[in-house]
Parts: structure tokens; C-alpha cells; sequence
């Protein structure tokens, strides 16, 4: 759930403008569809400003948000193992883009760029931290109730303030999606958790009660 500094966005930014790699940039509105990783197109997307969502139409018509991006998040087609699905990435807000030709990101340099490694080591950086994101949903998704996958989609936030208490960061629509839950579900199981002196809530705001023996409830 980390993010680059908007220092750092720039920092990269420059660094693959002004390297050898193909780049470019492109804007997207509001709900607008960005790419698709089924196009096979061997770029790797990077996002400069903005969110969007990496969504999977499976074969039996469900609609799941596997992974939602902020600034900093990386994405690709390379990343997809949904053969049979289809996978997009649309904005959720006015989004900006860098697109990076990968297949040449790790060749050697023909120029020797100056920027050149160093954009490697950054983009390296990036993988790491998205394939510890996706091992974050896998551990929420491995939950069988949405209870077991709020709370420990609520851990992970708290890891982050180390406090009992955390905003959350997307609506609750968005949360629903994201745990692959019904939305209405998950709005009668937060009531049964506030009932129990599990939580409190206050819009988004989120107050773990029961903060040490969270555990028991992670089923």
C-alpha cells in the first residue's frame, strides 16, 4: 500500500524522459478506459497523477477490482495471468500515464545513458512493492467471510499509522469491490461489528476496539 513521493514520481519520471527507453505521455478523464492487458502491447504503465483500477471481467460475468492504483503504482500486461478474463485498467479520476517500452528497460544501453541504470534500480523498486500488494489481496481474499477480509484489509491500513485507528481510503463501494464482496453484505457485517464493540465508525474513519485479539476474527 506504499506510494512514491511526488519527489520521486519526478525524479523517475525524468530519468526515463531523458534515457533511451521509449516513453510517453498520455491523460485520461474520469472513468475513462485506459488499456487492456489482453492488447499484449509490452508496456509498462506508471502513474504520474491521479487513480485507476485494474478491473477483471471473468468468463462468468462478474466484475472484480484486483488491484486499485495510486500515484506510483506500476501495471503491465506482463502482470496478467487471466487468460480466459478480461482484464482492463480505467480511471477512476483525471489520471496522467508515463507508458515505458519494458522490453527495453533492462537491455543493456546502447548509449550508456547516465539515467539509464538508475531508472532500472527505481523500476525495480516498483516491482517489489507491487508484488507485495498483490500478496496483501491474496491474503484478504484468502479469508472466507468478509468479516475475516475487512479486518484484514484493516490491519494492513494499521500497519501503516500504528495506531488502532485509520481513515479508510476509498469508499465503501470502492472497499466492496476491492474485498469482492456484496456491498450490502459488507455494510450489515460493519453494523454486526459495531454492535459486538469490534469497531467504531464515523463516516470513514475506523477505530479498531478489540485491537489485540483482531486475530480471533481473521477466519
Amino acid at each position: 500500500m506504499q506510494n512514491l513521493s511526488p519527489k520521486k514520481i519526478n525524479d523517475l519520471q525524468f530519468k526515463v524522459m531523458s534515457s533511451c527507453v521509449n516513453s510517453r505521455m498520455a491523460k485520461f478523464k474520469a472513468g475513462e478506459y485506459i488499456t487492456s492487458f489482453g492488447l499484449r502491447q509490452k508496456t509498462l504503465g506508471l502513474v504520474i497523477s491521479g487513480k485507476a483500477d485494474v478491473v477483471r471481467n471473468t468468463i462468468e460475468g462478474n466484475i472484480i477490482v484486483t488491484k486499485k492504483l495510486d500515484v506510483g503504482s506500476i501495471f503491465s500486461d506482463a502482470f496478467s495471468c487471466f487468460s480466459l478474463d478480461s482484464v482492463y485498467v480505467v480511471s477512476k479520476t483525471d489520471t496522467e500515464i508515463l507508458f515505458i517500452d519494458y522490453p527495453q528497460i533492462f537491455k543493456k544501453c546502447p548509449m550508456n545513458c547516465p539515467n539509464h541504470s538508475l531508472m532500472v534500480s527505481e523500476i525495480l523498486n516498483l516491482l517489489t512493492d507491487n508484488f507485495v500488494t498483490l500478496n496483501e489481496k491474496i491474503s484478504i481474499l484468502s479469508c472466507r467471510t468478509i468479516r475475516g477480509r475487512f479486518l484484514t484489509f484493516c490491519t494492513l491500513c494499521l500497519a501503516e499509522t500504528n495506531q488502532n485507528s485509520f481513515t479508510l481510503p476509498y469508499s465503501l463501494s470502492e472497499i466492496a469491490d476491492y474485498l469482492c464482496v456484496d456491498r450490502s453484505a459488507l455494510m450489515r457485517e460493519l453494523k454486526k461489528m459495531e454492535e459486538e464493540n469490534i469497531i467504531t465508525r464515523q463516516n470513514r474513519h475506523i477505530t479498531i476496539l478489540d485491537y489485540p485479539d483482531i486475530n480471533d476474527y481473521l477466519i
